[in-house]
């Protein structure tokens, strides 16, 4: 699952950040293997769970704004294309709607190569794709970070990415590639209450919001 990805990146932040140095090279023992481990799932779930959060996380969130950009792209793909099994396209489309903040988004710009109107909303967007299928599907290109995580309170956290895209054809005999002028896309990293086994944690997620 992509979310895995997401987890993985801030975990390698971390060893990095806590990784020993070379002057200690000491072959560790088992007992110290194991309380490493133990510290490195409690930093890990720490993040995730952390009323405060460092630049170096804020800058971990970020990157998971970025690949979730991408992510919108590979769904939409895929919600376009009428050759795929619908139940596919349809599983894409619950994949995209939990990428955004709200299915009420507006997507101005993005939606120009969809040549059809009244596809700003993203929920529009989506059903349109569903239901009619379009002939050429759009790749975020030069993806930036905007205006970095800012928190507003104590649960939100804003930021803002630019970014260009290419409008490119599900026609493989159609090579011709459409650039798109930048366009920027809120980002939002809040805290959720999610539920683990028997455990019920806040924790913080990343979220997309409106394309202009």
């Amino acid at each position: 699952m992509r979310w895995i990805k997401y987890i993985w990146i801030l975990i390698i932040i971390y060893i990095v950040c806590s990784a020993r140095t070379c002057t200690e090279s000491e072959e560790p023992s088992e007992e110290q293997k194991e309380q490493y481990t133990m510290n490195l799932i409690n930093s890990v779930k720490h993040v995730f769970t952390s009323d405060s959060l460092s630049d170096h996380f804020l800058r971990a969130y970020e990157i998971t704004a970025m690949e979730k950009l991408t992510d919108f792209a590979d769904y939409m793909k895929i919600i376009s294309d009428t050759t795929l099994d619908l139940k596919f396209r349809q599983h894409s489309a619950e994949l995209v709607r939990n990428l955004f903040i709200s299915d009420e988004i507006e997507l101005s710009g993005w939606s120009r190569s969809y040549h059809a109107p009244d596809l700003i909303i993203l929920e529009h967007l989506i059903s349109y794709g569903l239901s009619e299928g379009v002939s050429r599907w759009n790749k975020p290109i030069q993806i930036n970070i905007m205006k970095p995580f800012n928190n507003i309170n104590d649960s939100t956290f804003t930021g803002r990415l630019s970014f260009n895209y290419i409008s490119l054809s599900f026609n493989n005999q159609d090579t011709s590639v459409t650039p798109s002028a930048k366009l920027a896309i809120d980002i939002y990293l809040m805290k959720k209450t999610r539920s683990f086994g028997n455990d019920r944690f806040r924790v913080w997620e990343v979220y997309l919001g409106d394309m202009n």
